[in-house]
């Protein structure tokens, strides 16, 4: 079963083409067999299949763009395209903004922190050592 990403940048044509020829972007292209078309108002950015979108790449895309655009990821699985995504992305916070509001994002991260306060995590005194251990070793 073979699965291949899409994000769709809403992007004017000459930001689009600086952008695709951004020496790092070209670069991080090549390296992941990502490619790039451009075609009425949307920059698309297409991963080789069953590779996911490469996050220093989106970074790199981000910062040529200069600015704040809105985007849609998409995944496809058996010719079939689900939306992952539909938000800003913005150099300045280069994994981008989704189209959850603050409050939910809040709402969230309560719950999660919730959810890490119930789990308590204990280690007994030879584990503790291992970890200790472990980590003075790394250091050598």
């Amino acid at each position: 079963m073979g699965f291949k990403y899409t994000l769709k940048i809403f992007v004017d044509e000459q930001t689009a083409r600086r952008a695709i020829i951004t020496p790092e972007v070209v670069r991080k292209m090549r390296n992941t067999g990502t490619r790039m078309e451009y075609s009425s108002g949307i920059l698309n950015v297409t991963t080789k299949e069953n590779h996911d979108i490469d996050e220093e790449l989106l970074k790199a895309l981000s910062r040529a763009i200069g600015k704040p655009v809105e985007a849609v990821a998409e995944l496809e699985v058996n010719g079939r395209v689900k939306e992952i995504f539909r938000g800003k992305l913005d150099p300045f916070k280069p994994l981008g903004v989704s189209s959850i509001s603050d409050s939910e994002e809040e709402e969230l991260e309560e719950d999660e922190e919730d959810a890490m306060d119930e789990e308590e995590i204990f280690l007994d005194e030879e584990e503790l050592e291992e970890e200790i251990f472990y980590y003075d070793e790394e250091e050598d």
